[in-house]
C-alpha cells in the first residue's frame, strides 16, 4: 500500500513538473470560462428557484382566497334567507301558532338549519320550529345585544351529540324602529366542512378552517376539531385573523417546513388556511434544478475540455523550446529548432535559434579562453616550483654527502612532485566530461565513512567534529565517489580555514518543498569556525583558479560546483570574517 501512494506521488510529481505550464495556462482558461458559467449557472437557479416558488405561492393563495369566498358565501346564504323571513314576519302580526308553522316550513325547506325559533325583545322564546320544546332557561341577551344594533349574530362553532357543527346565527325582528325580538336558527356547518375537505393538493397539501379566536372549525383530522383544538399562537393563523392574505414559509415544532397560504373569511372574521410541505410544493423546482446544474456541468465540462486543449496547443511550442534549452546546457549546440509561426511564439523561436549561434561562437571563444588562463595559471606554478627544484639539483653534485642538505632534498623534492600530481589531476578533473555513475546512495553513511577516513587527520590538528541528523535514512541517486570528492575536498579546505581548538560540524536534514510539482531535497550544512572568507572574495570561490590556499590552483571548488549540478542539486557559502563558514548543498531525494 505504501509502495502504490509512492508511485502515484511520484507520478502526480512528473506530471505537475513537466506539465506545469500548460497545466497553468488551462487552469486560467477553465477559471476565466468556469467562473462566469457558474455565476450564471446559481443566478439563473436562484431566479428560477423564486420565480417557481412565487408561482407556486400565488396559486396557493388564490386557491384560499377561492375557499374563502364560497366560504363566505356559504355564511351570507343562511343569513339572507333568515333576513327575509325576519321580514315577512315583522309584517305579518302573526300569532305564535303561524309563526311556528312559518319556522317549520322554513326549517324543512332550507335543510342548511337544524332548527329555527323566534326570540321576543324579553329573551323569551315565542315559537319554535321543533314544536313544543321550549327552552325557558337559555340567556339569549348576548344574542339580542348583537341584532338590537341592526347586525347578525354568530355564535361560535359548536357540536351536536352526533358531532354535527353548527352555530348559531340570528337577525334582528322590528316594527316602526322597535326591536320586536330576534329570528334565529341553528346552521350546519357540513357544509363548510366540504369546502375544506375538497381541497386537496397531492399526497400533503390540505385545507383547514378556524374561527376568529384560532380554534378548528374544519379540519381533514376530524378528531382535532372535536377536541376544540386552538391554534392561535402558530404564525399563519395569527397573520391570517389579523386580516392579511399571504404565503409564507413556516416550520412547524417537528422542525417540518410547510409552506402555508391563507385567507380571511368576510363577515365572520374566520381564516382558512392551506398548508403543503415544501419538499412536495417545490418538487418541480428541484427537477428544474437537477436539469440546469446537469447542462452547467456540461457546458462546465466542454469548456474544461476546450481549455486543456487551447493549454497544450499554446505549450506544445514553448515545450520545444524548453527541449532544445536542456540540450543546449548539455553542450548541444548544433541543432536548431523549426520555425513554422509568424507569431510572438515564431519570434521567440527565431530568437533562440540566433542565441544558440551566438553561445556557440562564445562558447570557442570561451575555450580558448580558459585555456590560456590554464596555460598562464599552470606555467606560473610550474615555474615557482621548478626554481626550488632546480637549484636542488644543481647542487645535489656537490652537497650529495651533507646530510642536512640530503634530508631537505629527500623532504621538499616529493612534496613538489605530489603537488604536480595534484596539479594535473584537478585539471583533469576540469576538463573531464564523464557521466555519472549514479546508484542509490545514503548520504548519512557516505559522511560518516569520511569522516572515520579523516579522523586521525581532526586529531592531529586538535579539531573536534559534531555530526548531526534527525532520521535514519537519506537515500538519494547519485554518483558516490563523486560526492565524496566533494566532501574531502569541502572538509581539506575547512581544515585549512581552521586551527587548533575550532570545531567542524556536519548536519543533514530533508527539506519538504512548497512549489507544486518540486521534490524534497537533502540538506547537507558543513560548518567550520575557521577564519571566514572576505566579503569581496566570498562570490568568487567557485570560479575557476581562484585560490587563497598556497599550494593549489583554485579548482576544487568549481569542480565541486559542477558535480553538484550535475545531481540537480545546488551549493551556496555564507562567512563571515573570524566567524567561520558554512557550505549548504542541496540534493534531490529519491521518491
Amino acid at each position: 500500500m505504501a509502495s502504490t501512494r509512492r508511485v502515484l506521488k511520484f507520478f502526480l510529481l512528473k506530471l505537475f513538473h513537466r506539465n506545469l505550464l500548460r497545466i497553468q495556462i488551462s487552469a486560467i482558461l477553465i477559471i476565466i470560462v468556469t467562473i462566469p458559467v457558474i455565476l450564471l449557472g446559481i443566478s439563473f437557479v436562484n431566479l428560477s428557484e423564486q420565480a417557481v416558488k412565487n408561482s407556486v405561492s400565488n396559486n396557493h393563495k388564490q386557491i384560499v382566497i377561492r375557499a374563502a369566498a364560497e366560504a363566505g358565501l356559504f355564511i351570507k346564504r343562511p343569513e339572507d334567507i333568515l333576513r327575509a323571513s325576519a321580514a315577512i314576519l315583522s309584517r305579518m302580526r302573526a300569532k305564535a301558532w303561524d309563526q311556528e308553522t312559518i319556522l317549520v316550513e322554513l326549517v324543512l325547506n332550507q335543510p342548511i338549519f337544524i332548527r329555527a325559533f323566534f326570540v321576543d325583545a324579553l329573551g323569551r322564546e315565542i315559537a319554535i320550529s321543533e314544536l313544543g320544546k321550549y327552552s325557558q332557561s337559555n340567556n339569549y341577551a348576548a344574542m339580542l345585544k348583537v341584532t338590537d344594533s341592526g347586525k347578525t349574530y354568530i355564535s361560535e362553532v359548536k357540536f351536536l351529540n352526533d358531532h354535527t357543527p353548527y352555530l348559531r346565527m340570528a337577525v334582528p325582528i322590528k316594527e316602526k324602529g322597535n326591536l320586536m325580538g330576534a329570528l334565529a336558527a341553528d346552521v350546519n356547518l357540513r357544509g363548510l366542512w366540504e369546502i375544506a375537505d375538497d381541497i386537496k393538493l397531492d399526497k400533503t397539501g390540505r385545507a383547514f378552517l378556524v374561527s376568529n379566536k384560532g380554534v378548528l372549525i374544519a379540519h381533514p383530522d376530524k378528531k382535532r376539531v372535536l377536541k376544540n383544538e386552538n391554534l392561535k399562537n402558530e404564525k399563519d393563523v395569527r397573520s391570517v385573523l389579523a386580516g392579511e392574505t399571504a404565503s409564507l414559509e413556516i416550520q412547524d415544532a417537528s422542525g417540518q417546513k410547510w409552506l402555508s397560504s391563507y385567507a380571511l373569511i368576510p363577515k365572520v372574521g374566520w381564516g382558512i388556511i392551506l398548508r403543503q410541505k415544501q419538499e412536495e410544493a417545490y418538487l418541480f423546482f428541484k427537477l428544474m434544478r437537477v436539469q440546469a446544474w446537469a447542462i452547467i456541468i456540461l457546458i462546465e465540462l466542454g469548456g474544461i475540455l476546450l481549455s486543456i486543449l487551447i493549454g497544450w496547443f499554446l505549450v506544445r511550442p514553448v515545450k520545444a523550446v524548453v527541449s532544445r534549452i536542456k540540450q543546449t546546457m548539455t553542450g548541444d549546440l548544433e541543432q536548431k529548432i523549426g520555425v513554422k509561426r509568424h507569431d510572438e511564439i515564431g519570434e521567440l523561436i527565431t530568437s533562440f535559434n540566433k542565441m544558440q549561434g551566438r553561445l556557440k561562437n562564445a562558447k570557442i571563444r570561451e575555450g580558448f579562453s580558459i585555456i590560456g588562463e590554464s596555460a598562464a595559471q599552470i606555467s606560473h606554478e610550474l615555474k615557482n616550483s621548478l626554481v626550488p627544484i632546480k637549484s636542488f639539483i644543481q647542487l645535489f653534485a656537490r652537497r650529495h654527502k651533507d646530510k642536512d642538505f640530503v634530508d631537505k632534498f629527500n623532504r621538499l623534492i616529493p612534496n613538489e612532485i605530489k603537488r604536480w600530481e595534484n596539479m594535473v589531476g584537478e585539471i583533469s578533473n576540469f576538463s573531464s566530461t564523464a557521466k555519472l555513475n549514479k546508484t542509490k546512495t545514503d548520504v548519512k553513511e557516505l559522511i560518516q565513512n569520511i569522516l572515520e577516513i579523516m579522523e586521525e587527520k581532526f586529531r592531529e590538528k586538535g579539531i573536534s567534529v559534531i555530526y548531526y541528523s534527525n532520521t535514519k535514512n537519506f537515500q538519494i541517486e547519485a554518483d558516490e565517489e563523486k560526492l565524496k570528492q566533494v566532501f574531502m575536498n569541502l572538509i581539506i579546505n575547512a581544515l585549512n580555514a581552521m586551527t587548533k581548538g575550532d570545531s567542524l560540524k556536519f548536519s543533514i536534514d530533508v527539506i519538504n518543498s512548497t512549489n507544486v510539482g518540486a521534490s524534497s531535497q537533502i540538506e547537507v550544512r558543513v560548518d567550520d569556525s575557521g577564519r571566514g572568507i572576505p566579503p569581496d572574495k566570498l562570490e568568487k570561490i567557485f570560479e575557476p583558479f581562484y585560490t587563497a590556499t598556497k599550494g593549489g590552483i583554485g579548482l576544487g571548488l568549481t569542480i565541486s560546483s559542477r558535480i553538484i549540478e550535475q545531481h540537480g542539486g545546488s551549493i551556496a557559502v555564507q562567512s563571515k570574517m573570524n566567524g567561520g563558514t558554512t557550505f549548504i548543498i542541496k540534493l534531490p531525494v529519491v521518491i
